[in-house]
């Protein structure tokens, strides 16, 4: 049976001519309240034409167009800008709590309103971490960036890290820095400790630049941070008592290093061989590698003079 079928897009319905008969067809749309069809995104629809319409954005609060295939799509479409005005013009949303700082970062990726297919990054809130999506080149949400390292600064590892919590025995300040990479590109396992479970855990250093809390061994983790930390043994928290000179002997001071807590820094002194109870280091390279879970800077050790 030869069979010849023509359709016609009306707007609001569908005629098939079929073997010379009419037969007209509704399109059909999920209903929706008086308030709710204001909300709804733009919805091209199933059908392929181009029928310029349009939406209200309830984001900017103004009707703009949009192009309609013809078939389907929701009650926010409208075929004249006035009749969107009268219909959502004086709409105004429910209140709802304000977005958090971070609510950005828990958007899922949305391609938007155009065709284009451009390579963005977006953050990834259940991974916990920044991925490639296909955008379309308009529309959309703030979940989206140029690049990995914008994505990164904006969201990185925020959601998962937890600050320290509060404990009776105060530890190293290093120890509730977050984990840092560095500035080179060797993949060096490493280990810090995360105040937020209270353990220590590995990860991955580049090799240069970075913070104190950054260790070479789980062991050396648990003892500066972990379960297996004491601040009586703590060799970097002693007092400040250097010693004096001794009587009836020869006076030689000799050069040694400690750990001032109250700078956060290794310092040279003169040992008088006679009374303190300081922790001594021969060298500022040694009070550095005892004591740097103390700084949150690390100290670049260089060539100081004996203080007078």
């Amino acid at each position: 049976m030869n069979v010849s079928l023509f359709v016609l897009l009306t707007g609001l319905s569908c005629l098939f001519f079929v073997e010379g008969k009419i037969q007209w067809k509704p399109i059909t749309k999920k209903p929706t309240g008086k308030d709710g069809l204001c909300n709804l995104p733009p919805d091209t629809g199933l059908c392929k034409a181009s029928i310029p319409k349009f939406y209200f954005n309830s984001t900017v609060k103004k009707c703009l167009v949009f192009t309609y295939g013809g078939c389907g799509g929701n009650e926010n479409n409208f075929a004249s800008e006035h009749e969107c005005k009268q219909r959502c013009g004086k709409w105004k949303p429910a209140p709802t709590k304000p977005p958090g700082k971070n609510d950005t970062c828990n958007l899922p990726p949305e391609k938007g309103l155009c065709r284009a297919s451009i390579s963005m990054f977006y953050f990834n809130s259940t991974a916990n971490k920044c991925m490639v999506f296909k955008y379309g080149g308009c529309g959309g949400n703030e979940n989206k960036f140029h690049s990995k390292e914008g994505c990164e600064r904006k969201c990185g590892r925020k959601e998962l890290w937890k600050p320290a919590p509060s404990q009776p025995t105060r530890k190293p300040i290093a120890c509730s820095l977050p984990p840092v990479t560095g500035n080179c590109k060797a993949s060096i396992p490493s280990f810090y400790f995360d105040p937020g479970t209270n353990k220590c855990r590995g990860f991955t250093y580049g090799g240069c630049g970075g913070n104190a809390n950054n260790f070479d061994s789980m062991k050396q983790c648990e003892y500066q941070c972990g379960s297996k930390y004491s601040k009586e043994t703590d060799s970097c928290r002693t007092s400040k008592r250097k010693g004096m000179p001794c009587s009836g002997k020869l006076n030689l001071a000799t050069a040694l290093w400690y750990f001032d807590t109250s700078y956060e820094k290794c310092k040279k002194y003169k040992y008088w061989k006679c009374g303190g109870n300081m922790t001594m280091f021969s060298s500022c390279s040694e009070c550095v590698n005892t004591c740097r879970t103390h700084m949150k800077t690390l100290q670049v050790c260089t060539k100081e003079k004996l203080p007078k």
